[in-house]
């Protein structure tokens, strides 16, 4: 996959358990951190990621930034 290291982790896909029948739910971490809602196709619940600080929604530049301190430092 082409692209940054933070695009490539945004990319990336995960299984969940829902929270109200534990059952296995594929999702990406785009889908994560722009919270989009994902369904549990056991019990149809639908699975929205919340928190209350919005750190969720701003993983992909904090990733980002992150990687790109880390790279400063080692090339130094």
């Amino acid at each position: 996959m082409n692209g940054s290291l933070s695009t490539q982790l945004l990319h990336s896909e995960m299984d969940i358990s829902c929270p109200t029948c534990s059952y296995p739910v594929w999702t990406r971490m785009s889908e994560i951190t722009t919270g989009v809602p994902v369904i549990c196709p056991c019990c149809r619940t639908r699975i929205t990621f919340v928190d209350q600080d919005g750190d969720m929604q701003n993983l992909g530049h904090t990733l980002e930034s992150q990687i790109e301190q880390a790279l400063k430092k080692a090339f130094r």
